[in-house]
Parts: C-alpha cells; structure tokens; sequence
C-alpha cells in the first residue's frame, strides 16, 4: 500500500495557500509579513514532503502545477476551517458583555423564558437583556440578536438550534359545548367550529394522531395570528381549538375553558433558538443560546 505523505506544519499550508492566492512570492511575504526566503523554503520544504512540484516558474512569473492547483484548493479549505476553530476558541473565552436583543411571541417568553431569566442574569452579571414580544419576529432585520420562534428559519446565514417542544391539549368554553355539544371523537371535530393559530412555518397541529394511529386535517374556522388571541376566542365560545397548558392553566381554574377529547395528542410545536452563524455570533449570543439548551432542553413546558 502506498503510503501517504504527512505534513506536520500547518504554516507551510498557509505559506503555500497565500502563494496560490497571490500567484507570487513576493506578494504573499509581504501579505504575511514574512521574508521571502522564508516563503520559498516553506514551500520547497512542502513540495519535498509531497514528493511533487506545485509550482512552476516562467521568466519572472510563476504558475500552479496540476497537482498545485489540486493542493491549492483544499490547503485554503483546510486553512478556512483552522480559522473558523481560532475564531471560535476566542469567542468561547471571550466574557460575554453588552445588551441582547431576544425578539419572541408572549406566550414563548411567558412559558419558556421567564422561568430562566432569572438564573441568566444571575450567570451573566454584564449582560443586559431587552425582550421583544411580538407575534411575527424576524431576525433577518438585524433588529434582533436572537429570535425564538415555533420552527425553524430558511436561511443558511443563520443557525436554529432547537430548544424544546410544546405539548397542546383540545379546549373548549362550557358555553360553547352546551350549545354545540362536546366532541366524542375526532370525527366529531368535523361538526364543530375550529379555532387555530396560524403557523408560517407549515402546518399547524390540525394534522393528528389519535391513539389508533390514524391522522386526519380539519380546516379551521377561524384563524388568527396569536396563541392569546386563540384562547379569547375559545373563551368568549368561538370553537374548540389547541393551547399549551401555560396559556390554558387560568382559563381552567376560573372555568372558563375545559379540556375537551383529553385522550387526543397532536404533534407537538418545536421551538427553535435561531441566530447568526457560529463565526460571525458574539459570546452574548452564544451564552445566551448555550444556557438555554442546558436550562430548558430536557424539559417541555407545555
């Protein structure tokens, strides 16, 4: 078996790259800071460790070889990921400092943000934090440093890491259900007035599952753009619809809502922590993401 070469000094991958890139020796010592001397015997020192030429000289201007142009591209893949792992190492011992921006919806900063903030802070003593509760957040406007969102986002300059999930139970308002009559079954559900939230990233939780194992899509009557907005509306006898227990919780308590086909679960609502690529995030957002995952990830706050 042929064996392979094994280059140990990962300088002279960079010393090369700069060359490749620059197509000259002088260009690339003086990018580097580094003598010319210096340059060429890292590179002599590299060819001879390949057991081939990557460069090739005419007059005063010198040209890849095959066999360079090949090295060329993945010694300045090689080098982006050495790079990517510095930088990453000095964000990771960086103290993180500064205001963060975390936009979210009020019921995900209600259930899942709050129980931890107070621990957060506590960690991070120099980081000051603004929420934004709105029903449609974006991180795309740069308003925001992280947004936290049911789903994750389209978009390969950001990472969603997901946080937890949400479980949703069926509820109805006993007013609705002495006028209406309460559901046996889901078959059933194709006679009453469905209450949903719209979910802009696909669909919601009318695909079900019942215990059986069947699955069946109702149409909702009315739809809205908020999970408060839902439990007015189930309070005040519009349909029967899904919450989280958090949103649910008060309404069951003063009996204005009660649970309806308890034994019916749906798909539960994934909720991601989404922000900038690793490289380009500050340590704010990072301790930020970090602690969330080990604070809430094993948990589910339904």
């Amino acid at each position: 078996m042929h064996e392979q070469p094994l280059i140990t000094d990962l300088n002279q991958l960079r010393v090369f790259s700069e060359v490749a890139r620059y197509l000259s020796i002088t260009k690339a010592a003086q990018a580097m800071g580094m003598p010319k001397s210096t340059v060429s015997r890292d590179v002599a020192r590299l060819e001879h460790t390949l057991g081939t030429l990557l460069l090739t000289r005419s007059g005063r201007r010198i040209y890849l070889t095959e066999a360079g142009v090949i090295f060329a591209e993945h010694a300045q893949q090689v080098m982006s990921r050495v790079d990517e792992a510095t930088d990453a190492v000095a964000i990771s011992a960086a103290t993180p400092r500064g205001t963060l921006t975390v936009r979210t919806t009020y019921v995900l900063g209600c259930s899942v943000l709050m129980p931890m903030m107070t621990a957060f802070m506590a960690r991070f003593p120099e980081i000051n934090v603004i929420l934004k509760f709105e029903n449609h957040g974006s991180i795309a406007s740069h308003e925001s440093d992280v947004l936290l969102a049911a789903g994750p986002l389209d978009d390969s300059s950001y990472v969603a890491r997901k946080i937890t999930e949400m479980k949703l139970q069926l509820y109805a308002s006993p007013q609705y259900c002495s006028r209406r009559g309460t559901p046996q079954n889901l078959i059933d559900l194709n006679h009453h007035d469905i209450v949903d939230k719209h979910w802009p990233h696909g669909a919601g939780p009318w695909v079900e599952q019942a215990a059986h194992g069947w699955q069946m899509t109702i149409k909702p009557r009315l739809l809205l753009n908020d999970m408060l907005a839902v439990s007015e509306a189930l309070r005040h006898g519009l349909g029967v619809g899904w919450l989280p227990s958090s949103v649910a919780q008060p309404f069951l308590q003063t009996g204005a809502l009660v649970p309806v086909l308890p034994e019916v679960h749906c798909q539960p609502i994934e909720v991601y922590a989404i922000f900038p690529q690793r490289r380009t995030a500050s340590p704010k957002i990072l301790a930020f993401v970090d602690f969330l995952l080990v604070s809430i990830g094993n948990k589910n706050p339904d």
